[in-house]
């Protein structure tokens, strides 16, 4: 039987336009559904007399984390996925982004300082990835909803699984970084600083990742303090002088406490076994999603 769709549906599906689009996961998600179904939590709360399940702390992300974001702006498109929601906004709602980001990240916080939080309960890790793309509003008449696609969503996901290895928690696209360079030099909540220059999985053109601060990461402080260090280390990479690179990459991991020195370090040691070609501009690619 034909479903039918109005003209309305049809014209949503044709248009096209730049959005925002941010992709929130929670990590380790596997590791801490494991250690519920094997009783880590359940034995810790009944010696503390208290319960919580599985169900209940997946609840606790999206009352936590998640819920204004789909809740609380008409403008803003959010789809769920498990533990992990994805939000698309428009183009010129900056503020409103990073307002919910930094409301995101306290309660996050928050609810990790709570008394017990990582034994009676596992704390709340989320990654962000952030990015402007281009997508389109596709209508389902399956659930009777538009649904985006575009090259956007694949990229901000695909930003947001390598926040990890970079040991930032809100890893965003240099065209998200150039919507909000203005903004956060007035905040001084925010700050940035560069990551690296990638080739993000099945993508075919480079793209420089940052990572966006906020004043509410324990490391905030550190993370500034390392910059200086940081950038003398990439640029030292970049003209494939591994054994300064990684001596200052190293720095990073040790007087600052940040994994990505460590990651970075590695890698140079990888590319001084093998060499990349000549005219090489210090452009990973990425393996992995």
């Amino acid at each position: 039987m034909d479903q039918v769709v109005d003209e309305r549906e049809h014209q949503q599906a044709a248009e096209k336009s730049n959005r925002i689009i941010m992709f929130c996961d929670l990590r380790d998600s596997t590791e801490i559904l494991l250690n519920f179904e094997q009783g880590k939590f359940r034995n810790a709360n009944v010696a503390a007399g208290q319960a919580i399940s599985y169900e209940q702390f997946i609840f606790d992300v999206h009352k936590t984390s998640y819920e204004y974001l789909y809740l609380g702006h008409e403008q803003t498109h959010t789809e769920i996925y498990g533990d992990g929601l994805m939000a698309i906004f428009p183009e010129d709602n900056t503020r409103y982004i990073m307002e919910n980001i930094y409301r995101l990240t306290q309660r996050m916080r928050n609810y990790n300082d709570a008394t017990c939080t990582g034994v009676n309960r596992p704390s709340i890790d989320l990654g962000f990835g952030i990015t402007i793309g281009h997508i389109a509003m596709v209508y389902y008449y399956l659930d009777q909803r538009a649904h985006p696609i575009g090259i956007g969503v694949h990229e901000a996901a695909r930003i947001e699984g390598r926040s990890k290895l970079y040991d930032a928690r809100i890893l965003i696209s240099e065209s998200f970084y150039h919507e909000i360079a203005e903004y956060i030099k007035s905040d001084p909540r925010f700050a940035c600083r560069f990551i690296d220059r990638v080739c993000l999985k099945n993508f075919r053109e480079p793209v420089r990742l940052y990572e966006l601060l906020v004043d509410n990461d324990p490391r905030f402080d550190d993370k500034i303090q390392s910059i200086p260090d940081y950038e003398a280390a990439y640029a030292s990479y970049c003209n494939a002088d591994w054994v300064a690179a990684k001596a200052l990459f190293l720095k990073v991991h040790h007087d600052f406490g940040l994994g990505i020195g460590l990651v970075m370090a590695n890698r140079c040691d990888l590319l001084s076994r093998n060499p990349p070609k000549p005219g090489w501009a210090g452009i990973w690619s990425m393996a992995d999603k």
